[in-house]
């Protein structure tokens, strides 16, 4: 197994383990939420951000448009650690596939289309699954290209 392959079957260990443990952003931001549970007022997290109270309403009014780097010192100023994670919603193996697969099926309707003229249609679902396990085994980034 290639070190790509492997390194990708490890972070699908994590993955497995991480998602039932997701917890879901509060309604009203983690920052509001946290300094909450702190009894923290926005003036006095803004003191210890060195920015105004206003901007404190606003950062907990948009948070999902806060840059990374300003939730990093935030959650830094709360003793709090920013945990920041892409968790693939399927197993990663599989979203590969499923992306051969649909390439693979371009690929076979092309061809099909070139041949249909000939009346020699390549149709069958061994063809099909040859074709997933090339472009699974090739170079994996040619699924993902947009024909």
């Amino acid at each position: 197994m290639d070190a790509k392959k492997q390194l990708r079957k490890s972070y699908q260990k994590k993955f497995d383990l991480l998602k039932p443990n997701i917890i879901e952003r509060p309604i009203q931001g983690w920052i509001k939420t946290i300094r909450d549970f702190f009894g923290m007022t926005t003036t006095q997290l803004a003191k210890r951000l060195d920015i105004n109270q206003s901007r404190v309403v606003r950062m907990e009014k948009n948070e999902k448009n806060i840059k990374l780097s300003t939730l990093e010192k935030i959650a830094d100023v709360l003793n709090c650690d920013l945990v920041y994670t892409f968790v693939p919603r399927e197993n990663i193996d599989e979203i590969i596939y499923n992306q051969a697969k649909k390439k693979a099926l371009k690929i076979l309707d092309k061809v099909n289309a070139n041949m249909g003229l000939e009346n020699q249609l390549s149709n069958n679902d061994e063809t099909l699954e040859e074709l997933i396990k090339d472009l699974i085994n090739g170079k994996t980034a040619r699924i993902w290209d947009e024909e």
